[in-house]
Order: structure tokens, then C-alpha cells, then sequence
């Protein structure tokens, strides 16, 4: 059988909202259920509701039902449904849980939308220089041939590469779709998902924005989970779960670990170099305080700004820059191919 997708941040919203709604009417929640299966455009929610309506009418509680569907549901999100069946308020909870994927859909479009044009244009640029060194450039030589002339060297380089992709073109396109089918296979189980995570974490500028992403998600589960007056061990343990990225994760729950034998909070998460110092020092204020739900709250909301603005300066630089690139490329083939060219019609002429 095959494994249903997670629900995307969007998904949780969306369904935190409809069922707190559902929660605090007068409607039983199984007919909740029902008429938010009714309007879901998504297959996977929709089973799930099912499965849930099944599940509740055999006298299973909200929380024991969604902890049969982990996979589908976050682990994160389902101890927080049984945290608001507990204390009463599963409601306001919901609206909370609500709040939080809305945060986390935000910025996940941001980090999408700021990466993806910059992906697109390196693609067309590549396929432009692939087409100029393959196709134009033999085009020139024979003229040049035809007249008596000869390419310059670096032509002749680039001419090279031209003959390589058309001779090997095949065998390329297969080492890419080779490469591909590896990496999605991967990603299929735990220990090449830990790999690829890994890999990520060493890349220049994604290892930052998987970073920032990162800290900006624990500080605001963390926030939510320690004002429901969950202790602050479990607290950490449950908003690393909500981590996208493997390694972090690993890293999260390792903190823990290291809370619950005695460290203090800042000290744990500093060991572990992932999160940057305006959180950790903040940390260290708010633990002596007593406020630190509020100040997580806070720290992750600068932590958003200062993303986005690392981002759109992210692609203020990289547009132009590939840009540039893809000119001066076409400049000097351009240049190479019509001085001789040129200076042949001077001499015929």
C-alpha cells in the first residue's frame, strides 16, 4: 500500500481552523468532520477525515485517532490536539497550531519565490551556451574555413565542449536522469534522507536559509508548546520534530537530551552551532525572566524580517549577476568569431 503524503502547512491551517470552528459549535464532531470532507478539495484529507469519523464512533477521543495517522499528520500537531483535549481548550489551540503553519507557509512560499527565478534563468542560460558552442560556433568555422581563416584558440576550446554535448548528448541526458532517479530514491528512505539533509547544511547560501528557516519554526513551536505549560524538555523534543531538515532534527532532539539531564536551555542549543545569536542571547534573558514564550515569540519575528531581507537581496544580486555571466560568455564567443572574420574581409577587400 501506498504512503499517504503529509499534509502540507497550508493543509493544517486550513483543517486547524475548520475544526476549532467545528469544535467550539454545537455540531457533534463527527458531523464536523463530515462537512469539511465534503468541501476538501484534497484526497488525502479527505481520507483521513473518514478514517477519523470511523475511529471517533467506536469511542476513540480526537487525539487517539490522529495518533494512528502519523505520516499523514505531523507528530507536533497531534500532541497538540490531545494537549488541548486535556486542558479544555482545544479550540483556542487549534487556532494557535493554525497560526503557526500559517507562519510556516509564509515563509516557505518567500524562500520559493526568491529561489526560483534566479533556478529558472540559470537553466535558460545554460541551454543558451549549450546551443551557441554546439550549433553557432561550427558555423562559423566553416566560413572562416571557406575564406582561408582560422578560429582562435579559445574558439576552438569552446568548440570542443560544442563537439563533446553533441557526440556524448545522450549519454549526458541519461547521467542526469541517472543522478535524479538516485536522489528520489534517497529521499525514500531514512538513511538517505539524513545523507541528502547533511549534504544541504554544506551548501553556501541554502545552508543559511535552511538555517534561518529552521530557527524561525523552533522558536515559534517552542513558544506555543511552553505556553501550554509543557515542561521544557518535552517542549524542545516536540518542536524538533517539527524540523524539515533530518540533521536538525537530530540535533533538536539531542538538546533535548541534554536539557533533561540538567543543561540549561541556551547552553544546550549553543553547543549545537545551528541557531544565531540574537536567539540564543535572548534565551538567556528570558530563562532568568520567566518569559521566555513571549520573547521566542519576538525573536522569531525578527528572525522572519531579517530573512526577507536577506532574501530579496538574495535575488537583487544573483539576477544580475547571472546575467552578466551569460553576456560576457556570448561576448567573448562573439568577439573571437567575427575580429577574424572581419579582418579577413579587411584584407580581401
Amino acid at each position: 500500500m501506498k504512503k499517504a503524503k503529509e499534509l502540507s502547512s497550508s493543509e493544517l491551517s486550513s483543517f486547524s481552523r475548520q475544526l476549532a470552528l467545528v469544535v467550539d459549535s454545537e455540531l457533534s464532531i463527527q458531523e464536523g468532520l463530515s462537512l469539511i470532507g465534503e468541501q476538501t478539495k484534497s484526497k488525502v484529507l479527505k481520507q483521513l477525515l473518514i478514517r477519523t469519523e470511523a475511529r471517533l464512533n467506536e469511542g476513540q477521543s480526537l487525539s487517539e485517532s490522529f495518533a494512528q495517522d502519523i505520516g499523514v499528520l505531523p507528530k507536533f500537531y497531534i500532541e497538540m490536539v490531545a494537549m488541548g483535549e486535556q486542558s479544555g481548550n482545544l479550540p483556542k489551540v487549534l487556532t494557535r497550531v493554525a497560526d503557526s503553519y500559517d507562519k510556516d507557509a509564509e515563509i516557505s512560499g518567500k524562500v520559493v519565490s526568491a529561489v526560483t527565478y534566479p533556478i529558472i534563468l540559470t537553466v535558460l542560460m545554460l541551454g543558451v551556451i549549450v546551443l551557441l558552442f554546439a550549433e553557432v560556433l561550427p558555423m562559423f568555422d566553416e566560413v572562416l574555413s571557406s575564406l582561408g581563416g582560422e578560429m582562435p584558440g579559445i574558439t576552438l576550446v569552446f568548440m570542443s565542449i560544442g563537439s563533446f554535448i553533441r557526440t556524448y548528448f545522450y549519454i549526458i541526458i541519461a547521467v542526469i536522469a541517472l543522478i535524479v532517479l538516485i536522489v528520489v530514491l534517497l529521499r525514500q528512505t531514512e538513511r538517505g534522507k539524513e545523507m541528502l539533509d547533511a549534504l544541504r547544511l554544506k551548501t553556501p547560501i541554502r545552508r543559511n536559509i535552511i538555517k534561518n528557516t529552521a530557527s524561525i519554526r523552533f522558536a515559534r513551536s517552542l513558544a506555543m508548546l511552553l505556553r501550554s505549560g509543557i515542561g521544557l524538555a518535552e517542549s524542545v523534543r516536540m518542536a524538533g520534530t517539527t524540523m524539515m531538515n533530518s540533521k536538525i532534527k537530530a540535533l533538536v532532539l539531542s538538546a533535548a537530551d541534554k536539557i533533561e539531564a540538567g543543561q540549561k536551555l541556551k547552553d544546550a542549543l549553543v553547543s549545537l552551532e545551528l541557531f544565531p545569536g540574537l536567539l540564543l542571547r535572548i534565551l538567556a534573558v528570558a530563562e532568568s525572566t520567566g518569559h521566555t514564550d513571549d520573547m521566542l515569540e519576538k525573536a522569531a519575528d525578527v528572525m522572519e524580517e531579517q530573512l526577507n531581507e536577506r532574501l530579496t537581496r538574495l535575488t537583487t544580486v544573483l539576477e544580475p549577476a547571472l546575467i552578466i555571466v551569460l553576456s560576457l560568455i556570448i561576448g567573448i564567443v562573439l568577439i573571437s568569431v567575427i575580429l577574424p572574420v572581419a579582418k579577413i574581409m579587411n584584407a580581401v577587400g
